[in-house]
């Protein structure tokens, strides 16, 4: 992304990364163009201040003792961080051993939406964590 300066309406000189970038700033000073780069950037922010950590145990999909730095296709659902709502549909379409592989095989198939109990609300939240992990998900799901 090429460094524009621009005047925000604060009447400051703002460009991507500038010193001194505050709550006053634009958010595309942060270098934030869509969604994707808006998600990795808290995921980031929480891996950088040691939230996910507490994130990864507090959920009903997460506290499995499965440790990692990063997910992987052949970790269990419940490293997703997903929601209890979102999480045990999942666990019961494709057993108690799912994997974030089995699940980006029901997206890439199509039938993530088709699964009992997940409505258009969950399925978001699971994009949004598969989104947040690093997998790429259709934009025609989101």
């Amino acid at each position: 992304m090429a460094e524009v300066n621009r005047t925000g309406l604060d009447g400051g000189l703002h460009r991507v990364g500038h010193l001194g970038i505050g709550p006053e700033c634009p958010v595309w000073c942060l270098g934030v163009r869509t969604v994707g780069d808006l998600v990795g950037l808290l995921v980031e922010a929480g891996r950088v201040s040691g939230l996910h950590a507490v994130a990864a145990g507090a959920g009903a999909g997460g506290g499995d003792g499965h440790e990692h730095v990063r997910v992987t296709a052949s970790c269990p659902v419940g490293c997703l961080g997903l929601s209890a709502h979102a999480a045990n549909p999942l666990r019961s379409a494709l057993g108690w051993s799912a994997t974030v592989s089995d699940v980006l095989g029901l997206l890439a198939s199509g039938e993530l939406a088709q699964v009992r109990g997940l409505g258009a609300r969950r399925v978001g939240e699971v994009c949004t964590a598969l989104v947040a992990a690093g997998f790429p998900v259709p934009r025609d799901v989101l």
